[in-house]
């Protein structure tokens, strides 16, 4: 089987096939008016689909990066291909207020899509997906599952045969996809700035939209925000909207509130990654590495924690070993930092005293100072000559 570069597709040749006797779900959910961009990833599943073998595909990115719009634009643009029905669900994996909903809803209702009498539909959840993959078995279905959790939710929803294509949005990496079923992740990134200012101009006309596109950081929810409040309160300047940042950026509704849509990837992360995220609202350099995270956290290691905060696209690991943020989650973290002098006086002790042994590696005989030791917690770098040193230095 193989996957695709960004969420989970099943499929295999299609020529010959009959028609599903039973009803033809028609499920896809409307696209939103206003979309920008994508050319690539567009056409990544465009590539897959005419590959003509079985592929899982797993579209993954941060909250508000657009997955679910460009799920669904591709889609409905494909939609005629699959002549036996499209079927969606929304499996609720960020919801604030309901539960993540479960492989049996979620196959249950597909069944019910498909004309199976409820009556006839079994009790146990094995069976449910047994007769569910009974119906779709070569057939030309297009799924979309959207909004996935963890790769255990969807597991079982996942066809048996090469015929259906099913795509599956998340903020997290959904590894576990990849590694059993071969998924080919597509990471969806933040929108270069000419993409922005395009979906910006389809929703507000031909104004000058280069301080919006900087306050939203390239991310397509902020944008929509945006444009929504300067639509709604013309008189607002966008000055006044750049000052208010995070605040600018809430309609005072949950889905429409990016301090809202960020917390409910923090509710989701284990208690440790979700403390290492706030305390690096403390950071305030631009990127940090591994050894400087766990001086902020106190802990001697913390590789696991940053590994589950890339996972859930909290932060970017764009080069090896260091570690970022977007503008606006930056924002949100350091909103949720509440003052620590502890975990600041770490992350000092671990520069200075890394700094410190940099430098002797540089110059050997430059008279240095005496240091106060640093907290048993931190474990300054050590250099074994110049140039690693200097490497440091300018990382």
């Amino acid at each position: 089987m193989e996957s695709t570069p960004t969420g989970a597709v099943v499929r295999a040749s299609w020529h010959g096939l009959p028609s599903l006797p039973s009803a033809v779900p028609r499920q896809l959910p409307a696209v939103v008016s206003t979309f920008s961009g994508r050319h690539d990833e567009l056409a990544a599943l465009d590539a897959a689909l005419d590959s003509g073998v079985a592929v899982i595909s797993a579209v993954n990115g941060t909250a508000g990066v657009g997955k679910t719009a460009l799920a669904l634009r591709w889609a409905h643009r494909v939609a005629e291909r699959f002549p036996d029905g499209q079927l969606y669900v929304n499996m609720r994996g960020f919801e604030p207020d309901r539960e993540p909903m479960s492989a049996g809803e979620a196959v249950r209702g597909f069944l019910d899509a498909l004309g199976v009498p409820s009556d006839a539909i079994p009790v146990g959840l094995d069976a449910q997906t047994a007769l569910f993959r009974s119906k779709v078995a070569g057939r030309r279905v297009l799924m979309v599952l959207d909004n996935v959790n963890n790769a255990a939710q969807v597991r079982s929803l996942l066809p048996g045969g090469p015929d259906c294509f099913v795509v599956i949005t998340s903020r997290n990496h959904l590894a576990g996809l990849v590694a059993e079923h071969g998924a080919r992740p597509l990471r969806l990134d933040l929108l270069p700035d000419d993409e922005a200012a395009a979906l910006l101009r389809d929703r507000l006309g031909d104004v000058d939209t280069g301080a919006l596109v900087e306050l939203c950081a390239g991310l397509p929810l902020a944008l929509s925000i945006a444009a929504a409040r300067a639509a709604l309160e013309p008189n607002t300047s966008v000055t006044a909207l750049r000052e208010e940042r995070l605040e600018a950026l809430d309609l005072g509704e949950e889905h429409v509130s990016l301090r809202s849509v960020f917390s409910w990837s923090v509710r989701a992360l284990s208690d440790p990654a979700a403390r290492l995220f706030r305390l690096l609202g403390l950071h305030p350099g631009p990127d940090v590495d591994a050894r400087a995270a766990a001086a902020l956290a106190g802990v001697r290691e913390c590789r696991k924690s940053l590994r589950e905060l890339v996972s859930a696209s909290l932060l970017d690991e764009y080069l090896p070993g260091r570690f970022r943020f977007h503008d606006l989650l930056r924002l949100f973290a350091r909103e949720q930092a509440e003052r620590d002098d502890e975990a600041l006086r770490r992350m000092f002790d671990f520069y200075l005293h890394t700094a410190w042994s940099a430098d002797r590696a540089l110059q050997v005989w430059r008279i240095g100072i005496d240091l106060t030791p640093a907290d048993p917690e931190v474990l300054p770098l050590s250099f074994p000559g110049p140039v690693q040193a200097g490497e440091w230095f300018a990382d």
